[in-house]
Protein backbone atom coordinates (compact mmCIF):
# COMPACT_ATOMS: atom_id res chain seq x y z
CA UNK A 1 0.00 0.00 0.00
CA UNK A 2 1.37 3.38 -0.96
CA UNK A 3 1.90 6.08 1.62
CA UNK A 4 -0.71 8.20 -0.14
CA UNK A 5 -3.34 5.46 0.13
CA UNK A 6 -2.49 4.86 3.78
CA UNK A 7 -2.92 8.55 4.55
CA UNK A 8 -6.28 8.50 2.81
CA UNK A 9 -7.41 5.56 4.94
CA UNK A 10 -6.26 7.36 8.08
CA UNK A 11 -8.19 10.47 7.07
CA UNK A 12 -11.31 8.38 6.49
CA UNK A 13 -10.91 6.68 9.87
CA UNK A 14 -10.60 10.04 11.63
CA UNK A 15 -13.73 11.35 9.96
CA UNK A 16 -15.65 8.19 10.86
CA UNK A 17 -14.71 8.63 14.52
CA UNK A 18 -15.62 12.31 14.39
CA UNK A 19 -19.07 11.93 12.89
CA UNK A 20 -20.37 8.48 13.77
CA UNK A 21 -21.94 9.73 17.01
CA UNK A 22 -23.58 12.67 15.26
CA UNK A 23 -25.98 10.50 13.30
CA UNK A 24 -29.51 11.00 14.60
CA UNK A 25 -32.46 8.98 13.35
CA UNK A 26 -30.59 8.11 10.17
CA UNK A 27 -29.68 11.75 9.51
CA UNK A 28 -26.21 13.29 9.35
CA UNK A 29 -25.60 17.03 9.14
CA UNK A 30 -22.06 18.27 8.54
CA UNK A 31 -21.54 21.99 8.94
CA UNK A 32 -18.74 23.65 7.02
CA UNK A 33 -15.70 21.59 8.04
CA UNK A 34 -12.29 22.26 6.43
CA UNK A 35 -11.09 18.84 7.64
CA UNK A 36 -13.50 17.10 5.29
CA UNK A 37 -11.60 16.62 2.04
CA UNK A 38 -13.91 14.00 0.50
CA UNK A 39 -17.08 12.09 1.29
CA UNK A 40 -15.68 8.55 1.22
CA UNK A 41 -16.13 8.12 4.96
CA UNK A 42 -19.87 8.76 4.66
CA UNK A 43 -20.20 5.57 2.64
CA UNK A 44 -19.44 3.62 5.84
CA UNK A 45 -22.54 4.99 7.55
CA UNK A 46 -26.02 3.55 7.21
CA UNK A 47 -27.78 6.89 6.79
CA UNK A 48 -30.79 8.04 4.79
CA UNK A 49 -30.27 11.83 4.86
CA UNK A 50 -27.02 13.73 4.36
CA UNK A 51 -26.91 17.50 4.71
CA UNK A 52 -23.48 18.89 3.93
CA UNK A 53 -22.16 22.45 3.64
CA UNK A 54 -19.47 21.74 1.08
CA UNK A 55 -16.41 23.64 -0.16
CA UNK A 56 -16.39 24.87 -3.75
CA UNK A 57 -12.94 23.38 -4.43
CA UNK A 58 -13.95 19.90 -3.34
CA UNK A 59 -15.05 17.45 -5.99
CA UNK A 60 -18.17 15.64 -4.86
CA UNK A 61 -17.96 11.87 -5.19
CA UNK A 62 -20.29 9.65 -3.24
CA UNK A 63 -21.50 6.07 -3.42
CA UNK A 64 -24.29 4.76 -1.22
CA UNK A 65 -27.32 2.53 -1.56
CA UNK A 66 -28.96 3.84 1.64
CA UNK A 67 -28.99 7.62 1.11
CA UNK A 68 -32.41 8.85 0.03
CA UNK A 69 -31.99 12.58 0.67
CA UNK A 70 -28.92 14.62 -0.27
CA UNK A 71 -28.61 18.33 0.54
CA UNK A 72 -25.39 19.92 -0.67
CA UNK A 73 -24.90 23.40 0.67
CA UNK A 74 -27.32 25.68 2.48
CA UNK A 75 -28.19 29.32 2.01
CA UNK A 76 -26.04 30.32 4.97
CA UNK A 77 -22.87 29.08 3.32
CA UNK A 78 -23.38 28.64 -0.39
CA UNK A 79 -24.78 32.12 -0.97
CA UNK A 80 -21.22 33.38 -0.56
CA UNK A 81 -19.71 31.11 -3.20
CA UNK A 82 -17.81 33.14 -5.82
CA UNK A 83 -17.63 30.23 -8.27
CA UNK A 84 -19.60 27.07 -9.11
CA UNK A 85 -19.57 23.94 -7.01
CA UNK A 86 -17.25 21.27 -8.38
CA UNK A 87 -20.04 18.79 -9.00
CA UNK A 88 -20.71 16.23 -11.69
CA UNK A 89 -23.84 14.14 -11.37
CA UNK A 90 -21.97 11.12 -12.73
CA UNK A 91 -19.85 11.16 -9.55
CA UNK A 92 -22.92 10.47 -7.41
CA UNK A 93 -23.73 6.77 -7.29
CA UNK A 94 -26.88 6.90 -5.21
CA UNK A 95 -29.28 4.35 -6.59
CA UNK A 96 -32.01 5.02 -4.01
CA UNK A 97 -31.81 8.82 -4.00
CA UNK A 98 -35.26 10.38 -3.65
CA UNK A 99 -34.56 14.00 -2.63
CA UNK A 100 -31.75 16.20 -4.02
CA UNK A 101 -31.19 19.80 -2.92
CA UNK A 102 -28.53 21.78 -4.82
CA UNK A 103 -29.74 25.28 -4.02
CA UNK A 104 -27.37 28.25 -4.41
CA UNK A 105 -24.36 26.48 -5.92
CA UNK A 106 -24.04 28.47 -9.17
CA UNK A 107 -24.52 25.29 -11.17
CA UNK A 108 -24.83 25.25 -14.95
CA UNK A 109 -26.74 22.83 -17.18
CA UNK A 110 -23.71 20.72 -18.08
CA UNK A 111 -23.27 19.71 -14.44
CA UNK A 112 -26.74 18.16 -14.45
CA UNK A 113 -26.13 16.03 -17.51
CA UNK A 114 -27.43 12.51 -16.91
CA UNK A 115 -29.36 13.59 -13.79
CA UNK A 116 -32.19 11.35 -15.00
CA UNK A 117 -30.12 8.36 -13.87
CA UNK A 118 -31.67 8.83 -10.42
CA UNK A 119 -34.69 6.70 -11.22
CA UNK A 120 -36.29 7.17 -7.79
CA UNK A 121 -35.77 10.92 -7.52
CA UNK A 122 -39.07 12.62 -6.70
CA UNK A 123 -37.93 15.98 -5.28
CA UNK A 124 -35.34 18.34 -6.80
CA UNK A 125 -34.33 21.85 -5.73
CA UNK A 126 -31.97 23.76 -8.04
CA UNK A 127 -33.00 27.27 -6.97
CA UNK A 128 -30.60 30.17 -7.50
CA UNK A 129 -28.53 28.34 -10.12
CA UNK A 130 -27.94 29.05 -13.81
CA UNK A 131 -29.94 26.06 -15.04
CA UNK A 132 -33.09 25.39 -17.03
CA UNK A 133 -35.11 22.29 -17.96
CA UNK A 134 -32.63 20.98 -20.54
CA UNK A 135 -31.77 17.87 -18.51
CA UNK A 136 -34.30 18.10 -15.70
CA UNK A 137 -37.25 17.37 -17.99
CA UNK A 138 -35.98 13.80 -18.36
CA UNK A 139 -36.54 12.98 -14.66
CA UNK A 140 -39.96 11.45 -15.18
CA UNK A 141 -40.26 10.39 -11.53
CA UNK A 142 -40.28 14.00 -10.27
CA UNK A 143 -43.27 15.05 -8.19
CA UNK A 144 -41.68 18.19 -6.67
CA UNK A 145 -39.52 20.71 -8.53
CA UNK A 146 -38.20 23.99 -7.11
CA UNK A 147 -36.52 26.44 -9.49
CA UNK A 148 -36.67 29.73 -7.61
CA UNK A 149 -34.80 32.53 -9.41
CA UNK A 150 -33.12 30.49 -12.14
CA UNK A 151 -33.61 33.09 -14.87
CA UNK A 152 -36.14 30.90 -16.68
CA UNK A 153 -37.89 32.15 -19.79
CA UNK A 154 -38.99 29.14 -21.87
CA UNK A 155 -40.47 26.20 -19.96
CA UNK A 156 -41.93 24.19 -22.86
CA UNK A 157 -40.17 21.05 -21.61
CA UNK A 158 -42.13 21.13 -18.35
CA UNK A 159 -44.87 19.14 -20.07
CA UNK A 160 -42.62 16.05 -20.02
CA UNK A 161 -42.90 15.85 -16.23
CA UNK A 162 -46.13 13.90 -16.20
CA UNK A 163 -46.04 13.16 -12.46
CA UNK A 164 -45.29 16.70 -11.30
CA UNK A 165 -47.51 17.82 -8.41
CA UNK A 166 -45.55 20.61 -6.69
CA UNK A 167 -43.87 23.33 -8.75
CA UNK A 168 -42.12 26.48 -7.51
CA UNK A 169 -41.07 28.94 -10.23
CA UNK A 170 -40.96 32.00 -7.99
CA UNK A 171 -38.87 35.03 -9.02
CA UNK A 172 -38.34 34.15 -12.69
CA UNK A 173 -39.25 37.60 -13.95
CA UNK A 174 -39.28 36.92 -17.71
CA UNK A 175 -40.95 33.55 -17.72
CA UNK A 176 -43.64 32.50 -20.20
CA UNK A 177 -46.13 30.44 -18.19
CA UNK A 178 -48.26 29.32 -21.17
CA UNK A 179 -46.95 25.71 -21.07
CA UNK A 180 -48.28 25.29 -17.52
CA UNK A 181 -51.80 24.82 -18.84
CA UNK A 182 -50.78 21.33 -19.99
CA UNK A 183 -49.41 20.15 -16.63
CA UNK A 184 -52.73 18.84 -15.37
CA UNK A 185 -51.16 16.92 -12.50
CA UNK A 186 -50.19 20.08 -10.57
CA UNK A 187 -51.57 20.38 -7.04
CA UNK A 188 -49.28 23.09 -5.64
CA UNK A 189 -48.03 25.98 -7.81
CA UNK A 190 -45.94 29.03 -6.88
CA UNK A 191 -45.47 31.69 -9.58
CA UNK A 192 -44.97 34.67 -7.28
CA UNK A 193 -42.64 37.51 -8.26
CA UNK A 194 -42.75 36.61 -11.96
CA UNK A 195 -43.85 40.00 -13.26
CA UNK A 196 -47.13 38.51 -14.49
CA UNK A 197 -49.99 40.66 -15.74
CA UNK A 198 -52.49 37.83 -16.23
CA UNK A 199 -52.84 34.16 -15.27
CA UNK A 200 -55.56 32.96 -17.66
CA UNK A 201 -53.42 29.91 -18.44
CA UNK A 202 -53.96 28.30 -15.04
CA UNK A 203 -57.72 28.01 -15.40
CA UNK A 204 -57.23 24.52 -16.81
CA UNK A 205 -55.29 23.30 -13.74
CA UNK A 206 -58.39 22.03 -12.01
CA UNK A 207 -56.46 19.83 -9.57
CA UNK A 208 -54.75 22.81 -7.94
CA UNK A 209 -55.18 23.00 -4.17
CA UNK A 210 -52.48 25.60 -3.43
CA UNK A 211 -51.72 28.63 -5.62
CA UNK A 212 -49.28 31.45 -4.87
CA UNK A 213 -49.15 34.41 -7.26
CA UNK A 214 -47.97 37.07 -4.84
CA UNK A 215 -46.13 40.24 -5.87
CA UNK A 216 -47.09 40.35 -9.54
CA UNK A 217 -49.00 42.95 -11.56
CA UNK A 218 -52.33 41.16 -11.78
CA UNK A 219 -55.55 43.03 -12.54
CA UNK A 220 -58.08 40.39 -13.55
CA UNK A 221 -58.12 36.82 -12.23
CA UNK A 222 -61.35 35.56 -13.80
CA UNK A 223 -59.89 32.14 -14.63
CA UNK A 224 -59.30 31.46 -10.96
CA UNK A 225 -62.99 30.78 -10.41
CA UNK A 226 -62.49 27.47 -12.27
CA UNK A 227 -60.13 26.15 -9.59
CA UNK A 228 -62.86 24.61 -7.48
CA UNK A 229 -60.46 22.45 -5.44
CA UNK A 230 -58.36 25.40 -4.31
CA UNK A 231 -57.78 25.41 -0.54
CA UNK A 232 -54.94 27.92 -0.21
CA UNK A 233 -54.48 31.10 -2.24
CA UNK A 234 -51.89 33.87 -1.94
CA UNK A 235 -52.48 36.87 -4.21
CA UNK A 236 -50.93 39.44 -1.88
CA UNK A 237 -49.05 42.49 -3.18
CA UNK A 238 -51.09 42.85 -6.36
CA UNK A 239 -52.16 46.42 -5.78
CA UNK A 240 -54.86 46.81 -8.44
CA UNK A 241 -56.40 43.37 -8.41
CA UNK A 242 -60.13 42.71 -8.72
CA UNK A 243 -61.05 40.06 -6.14
CA UNK A 244 -64.66 39.54 -7.31
CA UNK A 245 -63.94 36.04 -8.77
CA UNK A 246 -62.95 34.81 -5.31
CA UNK A 247 -66.60 34.45 -4.36
CA UNK A 248 -66.74 31.13 -6.22
CA UNK A 249 -63.82 29.53 -4.36
CA UNK A 250 -65.99 28.03 -1.65
CA UNK A 251 -63.37 25.43 -0.66
CA UNK A 252 -60.79 28.02 0.39
CA UNK A 253 -59.32 27.55 3.85
CA UNK A 254 -56.38 29.98 3.68
CA UNK A 255 -56.29 33.31 1.83
CA UNK A 256 -53.72 36.11 1.76
CA UNK A 257 -54.79 39.49 0.36
CA UNK A 258 -52.17 41.60 2.11
CA UNK A 259 -51.05 44.75 0.35
CA UNK A 260 -53.76 44.66 -2.35
CA UNK A 261 -55.07 48.18 -1.74
CA UNK A 262 -58.56 46.84 -1.03
CA UNK A 263 -61.55 48.84 0.15
CA UNK A 264 -64.27 46.23 0.07
CA UNK A 265 -64.01 42.51 0.81
CA UNK A 266 -67.67 41.79 0.18
CA UNK A 267 -66.63 39.09 -2.32
CA UNK A 268 -65.40 36.99 0.59
CA UNK A 269 -68.69 36.63 2.45
CA UNK A 270 -69.48 33.34 0.68
CA UNK A 271 -66.19 31.77 1.82
CA UNK A 272 -67.64 30.32 4.99
CA UNK A 273 -64.95 27.62 5.28
CA UNK A 274 -62.15 30.19 5.46
CA UNK A 275 -59.95 29.71 8.53
CA UNK A 276 -56.90 31.90 7.83
CA UNK A 277 -57.08 35.38 6.32
CA UNK A 278 -54.32 37.92 5.76
CA UNK A 279 -55.41 41.50 5.10
CA UNK A 280 -52.43 43.50 6.34
CA UNK A 281 -51.50 46.81 4.69
CA UNK A 282 -54.92 47.49 3.20
CA UNK A 283 -55.25 51.01 4.54
CA UNK A 284 -58.82 51.76 3.41
CA UNK A 285 -60.43 48.39 4.04
CA UNK A 286 -63.94 48.01 5.46
CA UNK A 287 -63.43 45.34 8.12
CA UNK A 288 -67.13 45.23 9.05
CA UNK A 289 -67.58 42.87 6.09
CA UNK A 290 -65.65 40.23 8.04
CA UNK A 291 -68.73 39.43 10.12
CA UNK A 292 -69.77 36.65 7.73
CA UNK A 293 -66.56 34.67 8.17
CA UNK A 294 -67.52 32.98 11.44
CA UNK A 295 -65.03 30.12 11.05
CA UNK A 296 -61.95 32.33 10.96
CA UNK A 297 -59.22 31.18 13.33
CA UNK A 298 -56.27 33.31 12.19
CA UNK A 299 -56.75 36.94 11.16
CA UNK A 300 -54.08 39.50 10.28
CA UNK A 301 -55.16 43.15 10.17
CA UNK A 302 -51.70 44.61 10.61
CA UNK A 303 -51.41 48.18 9.26
CA UNK A 304 -55.04 48.64 8.21
CA UNK A 305 -55.61 52.08 9.74
CA UNK A 306 -58.04 50.65 12.31
CA UNK A 307 -59.36 52.69 15.24
CA UNK A 308 -61.49 49.95 16.82
CA UNK A 309 -61.95 46.19 16.74
CA UNK A 310 -65.57 46.21 17.87
CA UNK A 311 -66.74 44.96 14.46
CA UNK A 312 -64.79 41.74 15.02
CA UNK A 313 -67.16 40.68 17.79
CA UNK A 314 -68.89 37.96 15.68
CA UNK A 315 -65.58 36.16 15.08
CA UNK A 316 -65.79 33.95 18.15
CA UNK A 317 -63.52 31.20 16.80
CA UNK A 318 -60.43 33.38 16.47
CA UNK A 319 -57.28 31.85 17.92
CA UNK A 320 -54.82 34.41 16.57
CA UNK A 321 -55.46 38.12 15.97
CA UNK A 322 -52.86 40.57 14.70
CA UNK A 323 -53.78 44.28 14.85
CA UNK A 324 -50.27 45.72 15.01
CA UNK A 325 -49.49 49.16 13.59
CA UNK A 326 -52.97 50.65 13.73
CA UNK A 327 -54.55 53.62 15.54
CA UNK A 328 -56.41 51.73 18.25
CA UNK A 329 -56.75 53.59 21.55
CA UNK A 330 -59.03 51.26 23.54
CA UNK A 331 -59.36 47.49 23.60
CA UNK A 332 -63.08 46.79 23.39
CA UNK A 333 -64.47 44.62 26.15
CA UNK A 334 -65.79 42.15 23.58
CA UNK A 335 -62.22 40.88 23.17
CA UNK A 336 -62.90 38.81 26.29
CA UNK A 337 -65.72 36.98 24.52
CA UNK A 338 -63.19 35.51 22.08
CA UNK A 339 -62.51 32.65 24.45
CA UNK A 340 -60.37 30.70 21.96
CA UNK A 341 -57.86 33.51 21.52
CA UNK A 342 -54.31 32.31 22.16
CA UNK A 343 -52.24 34.90 20.31
CA UNK A 344 -53.00 38.61 20.32
CA UNK A 345 -50.62 41.08 18.72
CA UNK A 346 -51.39 44.71 19.48
CA UNK A 347 -48.06 46.53 19.59
CA UNK A 348 -47.54 49.88 17.92
CA UNK A 349 -51.02 51.17 18.66
CA UNK A 350 -52.15 53.87 21.08
CA UNK A 351 -53.45 51.51 23.76
CA UNK A 352 -52.51 52.54 27.29
CA UNK A 353 -54.91 50.43 29.35
CA UNK A 354 -54.86 46.63 29.17
CA UNK A 355 -57.30 46.02 32.03
CA UNK A 356 -59.95 44.66 29.67
CA UNK A 357 -57.47 42.11 28.33
CA UNK A 358 -56.60 40.98 31.85
CA UNK A 359 -60.17 39.72 32.22
CA UNK A 360 -59.81 37.37 29.27
CA UNK A 361 -60.36 33.71 30.31
CA UNK A 362 -57.07 32.72 28.67
CA UNK A 363 -55.15 35.77 29.82
CA UNK A 364 -52.28 33.78 31.32
CA UNK A 365 -51.81 31.81 28.10
CA UNK A 366 -52.17 34.61 25.58
CA UNK A 367 -49.02 35.80 23.89
CA UNK A 368 -49.43 39.31 25.32
CA UNK A 369 -47.77 42.14 23.48
CA UNK A 370 -48.20 45.70 24.64
CA UNK A 371 -46.88 49.19 24.20
CA UNK A 372 -47.27 50.45 27.72
CA UNK A 373 -47.26 48.45 30.94
CA UNK A 374 -48.65 45.38 32.64
CA UNK A 375 -49.60 45.40 36.30
CA UNK A 376 -47.85 42.30 37.66
CA UNK A 377 -49.24 42.25 41.18
CA UNK A 378 -49.54 39.65 43.93
CA UNK A 379 -53.28 39.50 43.60
CA UNK A 380 -53.23 38.48 39.96
CA UNK A 381 -50.24 36.19 39.88
CA UNK A 382 -49.55 34.71 43.30
CA UNK A 383 -51.11 31.40 42.25
CA UNK A 384 -49.45 31.25 38.82
CA UNK A 385 -46.32 29.22 38.20
CA UNK A 386 -45.55 30.43 34.68
CA UNK A 387 -45.92 33.75 32.94
CA UNK A 388 -45.03 34.59 29.36
CA UNK A 389 -44.43 38.20 28.37
CA UNK A 390 -43.18 39.52 25.06
CA UNK A 391 -41.63 42.91 25.61
CA UNK A 392 -41.20 46.05 23.61
CA UNK A 393 -39.01 49.05 24.15
CA UNK A 394 -41.75 50.96 25.96
CA UNK A 395 -42.70 48.24 28.45
CA UNK A 396 -42.53 49.29 32.08
CA UNK A 397 -43.13 46.91 34.96
CA UNK A 398 -44.49 47.56 38.41
CA UNK A 399 -45.58 45.67 41.53
CA UNK A 400 -43.41 42.60 41.23
CA UNK A 401 -41.54 43.03 44.48
CA UNK A 402 -43.53 40.80 46.81
CA UNK A 403 -41.88 37.57 48.05
CA UNK A 404 -45.33 35.95 48.06
CA UNK A 405 -45.33 35.54 44.29
CA UNK A 406 -45.11 31.84 43.42
CA UNK A 407 -43.75 32.26 39.89
CA UNK A 408 -41.19 29.62 39.01
CA UNK A 409 -40.55 30.65 35.43
CA UNK A 410 -40.71 33.89 33.49
CA UNK A 411 -40.17 33.68 29.76
CA UNK A 412 -39.13 37.04 28.36
CA UNK A 413 -38.84 37.76 24.67
CA UNK A 414 -37.78 41.13 23.30
CA UNK A 415 -38.84 42.08 19.81
CA UNK A 416 -37.16 45.47 19.52
CA UNK A 417 -33.63 44.27 18.90
CA UNK A 418 -32.53 47.79 18.07
CA UNK A 419 -33.40 48.98 21.55
CA UNK A 420 -30.46 50.46 23.40
CA UNK A 421 -29.00 47.62 25.43
CA UNK A 422 -28.48 49.63 28.61
CA UNK A 423 -32.08 50.82 28.71
CA UNK A 424 -33.40 47.32 28.28
CA UNK A 425 -31.12 45.90 30.97
CA UNK A 426 -32.30 48.55 33.39
CA UNK A 427 -35.97 47.67 32.83
CA UNK A 428 -35.33 43.98 33.38
CA UNK A 429 -33.18 44.57 36.45
CA UNK A 430 -35.85 46.75 38.04
CA UNK A 431 -38.53 44.18 37.34
CA UNK A 432 -36.78 41.16 38.81
CA UNK A 433 -34.40 42.50 41.43
CA UNK A 434 -36.59 41.55 44.39
CA UNK A 435 -38.20 38.55 42.72
CA UNK A 436 -34.79 36.88 42.76
CA UNK A 437 -35.47 36.12 46.42
CA UNK A 438 -38.29 33.82 45.33
CA UNK A 439 -35.82 31.64 43.40
CA UNK A 440 -37.50 32.39 40.11
CA UNK A 441 -35.92 30.78 37.09
CA UNK A 442 -35.56 33.29 34.29
CA UNK A 443 -35.82 32.04 30.74
CA UNK A 444 -35.20 34.39 27.82
CA UNK A 445 -35.49 33.95 24.08
CA UNK A 446 -34.01 37.20 22.96
CA UNK A 447 -31.40 36.25 20.37
CA UNK A 448 -28.34 38.40 20.18
CA UNK A 449 -29.22 40.75 23.03
CA UNK A 450 -28.57 38.31 25.84
CA UNK A 451 -25.50 36.94 24.12
CA UNK A 452 -24.08 40.42 24.50
CA UNK A 453 -25.45 40.92 28.01
CA UNK A 454 -23.90 37.80 29.53
CA UNK A 455 -26.56 38.16 32.18
CA UNK A 456 -26.49 35.58 34.98
CA UNK A 457 -29.85 33.91 35.46
CA UNK A 458 -30.96 33.99 31.83
CA UNK A 459 -30.74 31.04 29.48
Amino acid sequence: MTEQNQNALNDDANMILKYKNKIKNGNLQIEFDPEVINLRFVEKFNIQTLKFCIRIDMQVKLRSNTIKELILGTERFSIKRPQPLNLNVDDLELENLEVLDLERNQLINDQLYNIAKFKKLHSLNVSFNHVDLTHIHNILSLTTLTMWSCGLTNIDQITSLINLENLNLCANENIDIDPLCKVKSLINLNISQCNLKQIDQIGSLTNLEVLKVSDNQLLKIDSIRLLVKLKELDISLNEQIDIAPLKDLVSLIKLDLSGCNLRSINALKSLITLQTLGLSSNYQINVSELQYLRNLQYLNLDSCNLVSIYVLKPLMNLESLDIEYNNIVFLDANINEMSNLKEFKVQNNLVSDFLSLEKHPNFNNINKIGDRCFDISDQKYQSQEELYLELLQANKFRKIESPNIQLKEIQIQHKALKTALDNFKQQINEAISNARQSQIQYTANVGRIFQQMNYVGFE
